[in-house]
């Protein structure tokens, strides 16, 4: 979710950032850093401003364009609290694959970082004995 979006729906609703912030009971300085992305965004915020704004929270987690409803359509009517749970449970699962996808990547990386050390010791190794003065007197001789 970017704060683009989430000020796209604010201006479209036309709500101003103190009334967002004092629905979700922040300040306006701690909303302006939602929206301009400089702050994570709890599940349960995810939740209160998806409400405020009549919108699902998964449009709201949603990489596409977020979608305006001009129309006198229902509101969106929050799901109960095990949903709420469920999202939640689900969002913690999501995280904590990529948090392992992480920890696989930095330990391949960690691995190759110590192949290219014991590689670069090999060469060093292998200068120092090519420039070693017996061999220089071994060179200059042939």
């Amino acid at each position: 979710m970017t704060g683009q979006k989430l000020r796209v729906l604010r201006e479209f609703r036309n709500y101003s950032q103190e009334y967002i912030a004092e629905k979700l009971g922040i300040t306006q300085n701690a909303y302006s850093r939602i929206e301009n992305n400089q702050t994570k965004m709890t599940a349960e915020r995810l939740g209160r401003l998806a409400i405020i704004l009549n919108i699902p929270p998964m449009e709201l987690l949603s990489d596409k364009e977020p979608i305006l409803h001009f129309s006198d359509a229902a509101p969106f009517i929050p799901p109960k609290e095990d949903h709420w749970k469920e999202m939640i449970e689900s969002t913690r699962h999501l995280y904590g694959q990529v948090i392992i996808s992480k920890d696989e990547r930095i330990a391949a990386l960690e691995n190759e970082v110590h192949t290219l050390r014991k590689e670069r010791d090999r060469i060093i190794h292998l200068i120092e004995k090519l420039t070693s003065p017996g061999v220089m007197a071994a060179v200059a001789i042939s």
